[in-house]
């Protein structure tokens, strides 16, 4: 790049403040430790209602994924509403360092695409995430990782492998 900024495809490269780079150096404030600090202390108050939240999320979850003989597939908005709650939960126990119960969640995201974009149904896959979800919530399993759960994490990871599926990902039926 030459010194005027111009490159040889005649590009520009141009340096945009935006009001938080102004207010940034300002005096005052916190520092960033602290901040994180302060962060961690908030979250930790919030742990005892999260777990209450969570068994809500959850049931509601479960509520709404219908089963194959209510007659509920043909109306397809539950995948978007349980989708939602997917999201939340895997977003939420990321923030709360529940990160395999975030992993298992993302997992349910990636199967209600999967139906969304005409994979077939089949409830028990959902159900058995849901139950791992459940277990993800216990005590023991908390603070974990799907690094820490080699075998449970490879066969949920294998439920996703399109060659193995009890339906496939992104299949029209």
């Amino acid at each position: 790049m030459s010194n005027n900024g111009n490159d040889d495809n005649g590009a520009r490269e141009f340096h945009v403040e935006t009001n938080f780079q102004n207010m940034a150096p300002r005096p005052g404030g916190i520092m960033r430790d602290q901040a994180l600090k302060n962060a961690e202390h908030n979250i930790d108050a919030l742990r005892p209602g999260f777990e209450i939240w969570l068994d809500h999320e959850m049931n509601d979850l479960l509520r709404i994924i219908p089963s194959a003989e209510s007659g509920g597939l043909a109306d397809m908005s539950w995948i978007d509403v349980a989708d939602a709650y997917s999201q939340r939960l895997a977003d939420v126990s990321a923030t709360m360092d529940y990160q395999f119960m975030s992993f298992v969640a993302n997992n349910l995201c990636m199967i209600f695409d999967a139906i969304r974009s005409g994979a077939e149904y089949h409830r028990e896959v959902i159900t058995c995430h849901i139950n791992v979800l459940r277990l993800a919530r216990q005590q023991q399993y908390r603070k974990l990782r799907s690094e820490d759960l080699p075998e449970l994490s490879e066969g949920l990871r294998r439920i996703l492998d399109p060659r193995r599926l009890p339906f496939q990902l992104g299949a029209k039926n």
